[in-house]
């Protein structure tokens, strides 16, 4: 190959990088254009992702804040939405409880019954958070919301069911730790099963509408005719 024809060569290469970038380049400009009046909240994924196949849960015990049991039994005749956190918690929790409250407002609006629905929060940190602690904690968000505790094994036993992992951290004084723990909320449905997940950062409204197409999905035809 000559020179001139190596130069013709590198000629054209460059003219057509140049005609592949300024084509990038518009695209990119015109990608931009069209998403200068998109609302960053619509590309949010919804906040409730119901299960195709709900997943059964095995047997597990704990104590409920009226120091009774709480286990399998407690789930069944209501759609419960557990959250795991520790009173103790600095913001996540008293802000998904407060959360859970308006949502509890906003399912009652669209005409569901509130006896089927229940909200009970669960203490991952039972070193610190007795029964009679975590009924009132809780009945300062709802007077209906439950509580219940348990061993680290009883937690456990649950928490790996729904994926909920959580671990004390270390002390940096005499009772003074951290709890990690998960900040989502699990649906269970009226049988029993892990139907759903909830996850942060969720609109009450939002929760409430995806909630009742659920609901009336599974609900017997009679009352899906009453809502």
């Amino acid at each position: 190959m000559s020179r001139f024809q190596r130069e013709k060569l590198v000629a054209v290469a460059l003219t057509l990088a140049g005609m592949v970038g300024l084509s990038l380049a518009g695209s990119g400009y015109w990608t931009l254009w069209q998403a200068r009046d998109v609302d960053p909240d619509s590309l949010m994924p919804p906040p409730l992702t119901a299960f195709s196949e709900p997943r059964p849960l095995a047997e597990f015990i704990l104590v409920d804040d009226e120091k009774g049991v709480f286990d399998h039994k407690s789930l069944e005749s209501h759609w419960s939405f557990i959250f795991f956190g520790f009173m103790y918690c600095p913001d996540i929790c008293p802000t998904t409880l407060y959360d859970l409250s308006q949502v509890k407002r906003d399912i009652l609006a669209l005409g569901i019954a509130e006896d089927d629905i229940q909200f009970v929060f669960i203490s991952v940190d039972p070193k610190r958070d007795k029964a009679a602690q975590i009924k009132r904690y809780v009945q300062y968000f709802d007077p209906s919301f439950l509580g219940a505790t348990g061993s680290i094994g009883q937690l456990t036993n649950l928490t790996r069911q729904l994926g909920a992992p959580f671990r004390a951290e270390a002390e940096t004084a005499q009772d003074v730790y951290e709890v990690t723990h998960s900040s989502a909320v699990y649906l269970v449905d009226p049988l029993g099963r892990y139907s759903g997940i909830i996850s942060p950062p969720f609109l009450a409204t939002e929760v409430a509408a995806q909630f009742q197409t659920l609901y009336l999905k599974d609900a017997e035809p009679s009352v899906a005719q009453r809502l």
